[in-house]
């Protein structure tokens, strides 16, 4: 009978595995029709919006552009161009490129500066576009890319519920306890250590946290000066670069960093986390994820006490903010989980791999510079690697999602960052599902 419930339940999972490839091809060759196109001409803290429906776009008659919101002048920075979602961002057009694709202007002026293009008789100006413009708009029309990415994305995370699901299916109570290392064992066994070690948990940052000022004059400045001047060499560096087409490049720059560096600790004190702490692990017994959870603690008491410098440059630089700015609160939740999943596999094979922490330190470099914290991921790079590392990279997602809500006011890339948590869930999940089944190993090992 037990061999036949195992029989049963890995058939279930090589079905599972087939479901998944054969749905990931159904939805990269599905040929979806082509898109609407929502244009926001940004003027400030207002915007016009025109609505191009795919008939439009596919016709060509989309050449004409009149604004329906009543003003008597306008400034025209940018313009932005979404797809079925409002917040996952296909195009931006600075204001130069702009002149570039208008043939004439009717019933009012256009008046081209640095700063923008000035439009005089904004409820009765009409700009008529030429051939490039409607190409440009008939490619994004027929672009899935993104849509496809966040489409398999969910797919897939709903497949791995459904194995996960399986697994909990073939769980079996065994003299009143769950089998050890099954899903439910394992969630509730997480649940009772966070319980049980909250408060060494919080013992333990605090004590490191002291720990690291003890000797110093300058006490707690430094988790502000650290990356203040940081961020001052970047501006320095990059600034020539990017700072003309960057709006308050300055705080650009600080919010992502402010993230990336929590993220970059984590991962780099998950590698030896286990070699670092063996005089605490050989001598009694601790969940490993709880050592990781302590200085994930301490690295956030840092990020907030960090937030301070940012707080007083947004009122510097006088950045307007809204109700938008609570989108803040979901990216750093996705960071969390995905440094704590990350982390927690980085921490299993940092035991048996002594080389791991330099290559995970080259990947590190190479996917800070890969993830926008310099420059604006989707106007910097060149199409189709915008939209490329707009989806594939989690980090830039996170950061674009939290500078568009801190210094735009605007909701961006909702649905891949819907995605993102799902997978960074999974990956917490996976990773201590493996520290806790071989934890029992690493005392020999170290």
């Amino acid at each position: 009978m037990k061999e036949k419930k195992f029989t049963v339940f890995k058939a279930v999972r090589i079905l599972l595995v087939l479901v998944a490839l054969a749905g990931v091809a159904a939805i990269a060759l599905y040929p979806f029709g082509n898109r609407n196109l929502t244009l926001h001409f940004i003027a400030g803290e207002k915007d016009f919006t025109v609505v191009r429906s795919s008939a439009e776009i596919a016709s060509g008659e989309c050449r004409e552009v009149k604004f329906d919101e009543h003003a008597d002048e306008a400034l025209i920075e940018k313009v932005r161009i979404y797809g079925a979602s409002r917040t996952t961002l296909l195009k931006e057009i600075s204001h130069d490129e702009l002149s570039r694709y208008i043939e004439r202007v009717e019933n009012g002026e256009a008046q081209w500066t640095k700063d923008g293009v000035i439009l005089t008789g904004v409820d009765n100006i009409r700009f008529f576009m030429n051939e490039d413009y409607v190409t440009l708009l008939q490619k994004l029309s027929a672009s899935f890319f993104q849509e496809r990415f966040i489409l398999t994305g969910y797919y897939l995370c709903l497949i791995v519920l459904a194995w996960f699901l399986s697994h909990v299916a073939e769980e079996r109570k065994k003299e009143g306890n769950w089998n050890n290392h099954g899903p439910i064992f394992e969630i509730k066994k997480f649940a009772g250590d966070i319980r049980r070690y909250r408060q060494y948990m919080v013992y333990a940052a605090r004590t490191d946290l002291k720990a690291e000022v003890a000797n110093s004059y300058l006490n707690r400045l430094w988790w502000l000066l650290e990356p203040f001047f940081n961020m001052i060499v970047y501006v320095l560096v990059f600034g020539n670069v990017m700072g003309n087409s960057v709006e308050n490049y300055a705080t650009f720059i600080f919010s992502a960093l402010l993230m990336w560096n929590f993220f970059s600790k984590t991962i780099n004190y998950s590698v030896k986390l286990v070699r670092n702490n063996k005089d605490i692990i050989t001598k009694v017994y601790i969940p490993k994820f709880i050592i990781l959870l302590s200085n994930m603690i301490l690295n956030m008491f840092k990020l907030w006490f960090s937030l301070i410098v940012l707080v007083v440059m947004m009122f510097i630089f006088r950045v307007q903010i809204g109700f938008q700015l609570f989108w803040v609160l979901p990216a750093y939740a996705v960071m969390v989980l995905l440094a704590f999943g990350v982390g927690m596999i980085f921490l299993h094979f940092g035991v048996y791999v002594d080389d791991l922490s330099y290559a995970v330190g080259i990947l590190l470099n190479m996917l800070m510079f890969l993830s926008g914290i310099f420059y604006d991921v989707m106007t910097t790079l060149p199409e189709p690697l915008n939209a490329v590392m707009m989806c594939l990279n989690p980090i830039a997602v996170v950061i674009d999602t939290t500078r568009n809500a801190l210094l735009y006011n605007t909701a961006a890339n909702l649905p891949a960052l819907g995605v993102w948590f799902f997978i960074s869930v999974i990956f917490c999940c996976i990773g201590v599902h493996t520290v806790y089944k071989n934890e029992n190993s690493y005392v020999k090992i170290v």
